[in-house]
């Protein structure tokens, strides 16, 4: 399979989802521990630093979601610590680092409602590597919005998890194979340095 890929690093850029305080440690991951996603993205992370790709991390504010269920309209916005919203990655905090922006997204899809896309078609980017959680939520709908806006897709399944097992297994066997290729992170990080 990677033998077909051919990464140009100055097209691609690497989108980490929801890698956040609140939500890699509000519940259990699946079929990776919230500490294995962590750990592959930040491997991916290292190996782009101050390449010509792009790293976007992006985070949710989830404050804002009430507003999208309209059956619950009289719902309070959620009152959550002001650590909910912290990137976990250790590139988020690494001022060395000089290709690396962040999104913050108010939806499951980091395109619909933010500048995700104008910020990578100005840069050139065609490329997408996709990680991040949850698999069938966040992942998913940026997946599907990358793909219907005609991004090459490349989704890595150990640097992704879901909160039930079952459907992150089903996405990556019968969904993501139709819109993406999908790798391992030692498949990525062979692809990275065949680029560098």
């Amino acid at each position: 399979m990677t033998q077909m890929l051919d990464l140009d690093l100055s097209k691609t850029a690497f989108i980490s989802i929801d890698l956040q305080q609140g939500i890699l440690n509000s519940g259990i991951l699946f079929p990776h521990t919230n500490t294995e996603v962590l750990e592959a993205n930040n491997k991916i992370a290292a190996a782009l630093k101050n390449t010509k790709a792009l790293i976007t991390l992006v985070n949710v504010d989830v404050s804002t979601f009430h507003y999208l269920h309209p059956h619950h309209s009289d719902a309070k916005p959620m009152q959550l610590p002001e650590t909910y919203a912290e990137l976990s990655m250790n590139i988020a905090a690494d001022s060395t680092a000089k290709n690396v922006i962040k999104v913050t997204k108010y939806n499951p899809g980091a395109f619909f409602g933010t500048d995700l896309d104008l910020q990578l078609r100005r840069r050139g980017i065609d490329t997408l590597i996709l990680t991040g959680v949850a698999t069938a939520n966040g992942v998913y709908a940026t997946a599907l919005d990358a793909y219907q806006h005609g991004y090459h897709l490349l989704v890595i399944e150990d640097a992704c998890a879901d909160r039930d097992e079952q459907l992150h297994t089903i996405f990556f066997e019968k969904l993501f194979p139709k819109i993406s290729y999908t790798l391992k992170t030692t498949e990525l990080l062979d692809l990275i340095q065949q680029a560098i």
